[in-house]
């Protein structure tokens, strides 16, 4: 597994140092493989940099001659760009999809614990009930269920607010289609897929016993006089992503700050992409 995810930061072109002043004793692609690895084995910094003791392989792998102080992953997973962690997530789906092949993107969100805590406690905490989650949106690569792009955010919003932004992380190629749920039914998104994009999305429109005549939208209403329906099934495919990631890694998430929830979110998914890029090589 680190030999993929070293392959794909070369292809994405991070840099080793990203500061003329490191003083070079690790590189940033031998933090950020062991970052992936200590979201795939659920550890805290502390435990993670005990278990690197026993697993002289991977140390081996990466040449790595002195284990890291857990402080030095810790510190580095918190100054880590979040742009080059999305530069990492769509070098996995272009690693495994051919350049000739069509682009099929699947958009859907989920929600993650923002910590341990029971519900039993949570609940004894605050009187009123408050649904507290990080909701998190993925453009997820259907043909190879490699994820491309995400969007992590804390307050309940539409999911229409998060489309663009999660597209725009993805960088489809044209000719794409995009695939969503009903909640995505608006017609600026069809707009913004068309006719910026240049690609086509399948949502099926609500309220389906409203008549054509009297649907908004050129495009709703194309999408309302039918659509494919057996491309539209794919879609359940990111649900299979989002089960995959919360049974390999857990539902909740140990940091408590908003930079590092993100942070932790993007390594996640990137211990997935690799996960199912050995799998199915």
């Amino acid at each position: 597994m680190a030999r993929a995810i070293i392959r794909v930061l070369r292809k994405a072109c991070v840099p080793r140092y990203f500061s003329r002043f490191s003083n070079r004793i690790y590189d940033a692609w031998q933090c950020l493989v062991l970052l992936v690895v200590r979201q795939l084995e659920g550890k805290s910094y502390r435990r993670f940099a005990d278990w690197l003791r026993d697993c002289r392989p991977l140390l081996r792998a990466l040449g790595i001659a002195r284990i890291p102080h857990y402080t030095t992953l810790q510190k580095f997973a918190s100054r880590l760009p979040s742009g080059i962690l999305d530069r990492v997530l769509r070098g996995f789906a272009s690693e495994a999809v051919r350049a000739e092949a069509s682009f099929i993107l699947g958009i859907d969100a989920s929600g993650f614990r923002p910590s341990k805590a029971s519900s039993y406690y949570t609940r004894s905490l605050r009187p009123r009930k408050v649904r507290r989650y990080v909701k998190c949106t993925l453009a997820v690569e259907l043909q190879s269920q490699l994820v491309c792009g995400f969007k992590a955010r804390r307050l309940a919003r539409h999911d229409v607010v998060d489309f663009k932004p999660v597209l725009e992380k993805a960088q489809p190629k044209p000719g794409f289609v995009v695939i969503a749920d009903k909640g995505y039914d608006a017609e600026h998104v069809h707009e913004y897929v068309r006719e910026e994009l240049g690609g086509y999305a399948v949502i099926p429109p609500r309220h389906l016993e409203v008549p054509i005549w009297r649907t908004k939208g050129r495009y709703r209403k194309e999408m309302k006089r039918g659509y494919p329906e057996r491309l539209y099934n794919q879609r359940n495919k990111d649900e299979t992503v989002f089960s995959v990631v919360k049974r390999l890694m857990g539902e909740h998430l140990s940091s408590r700050l908003v930079r590092t929830q993100n942070r932790e979110l993007a390594l996640r998914l990137i211990a997935y992409n690799a996960h199912r890029l050995v799998k199915t090589t």
